[in-house]
């Protein structure tokens, strides 16, 4: 059976009242051909927006094992950098340069410089989850900062 846990009882939320809502793709074009999961990519981005630690790691869970979906993540972190800034600073993807942006974000912003994000998609897909995870992690930080800044 399981410890019981002094305190107070924790109540199963329904659906209904635990919704995250998330940035949808449908009104934005996807390049290349390159189609993503519009729905997880919803339900990770709202769990980040909401600060919701649980639902973000499940939903991130499933969207790491979908390359595309992961590409598409950074790409959109990558495009609104570049809507604050102007441009991409080394420090996101040039390894040696200082910053907090994980190397393997780095790599996928460096493969997405261009005129084409098609090599950020290719590149995804040459990576792990684990390696993918890290990637969503700096882009879903960098989304939530970008969405506080507006």
């Amino acid at each position: 059976m399981g410890r019981e846990k002094s305190g107070k009882p924790r109540r199963p939320r329904s659906g209904a009242d635990h919704d995250h809502r998330g940035w949808g793709l449908e009104a934005i074009p996807q390049p290349g051909g390159w189609q993503a999961d519009s729905r997880l990519f919803a339900e990770v981005t709202g769990a980040a927006f909401a600060g919701c630690v649980s639902c973000q790691d499940m939903a991130l869970t499933l969207l790491v094992e979908d390359a595309v979906t992961t590409a598409r993540l950074v790409e959109l972190a990558c495009g609104a950098i570049i809507e604050l800034v102007g441009d991409i600073p080394a420090a996101l993807t040039d390894l040696e340069a200082p910053g907090v942006a994980s190397p393997e974000f780095r790599r996928l912003a460096r493969a997405g410089l261009g005129a084409t994000t098609d090599g950020m998609y290719r590149e995804c897909e040459l990576m792990t989850t684990a390696e993918r995870r890290s990637a969503a992690n700096t882009a879903l930080d960098t989304l939530v900062g970008y969405a506080a800044a507006r």
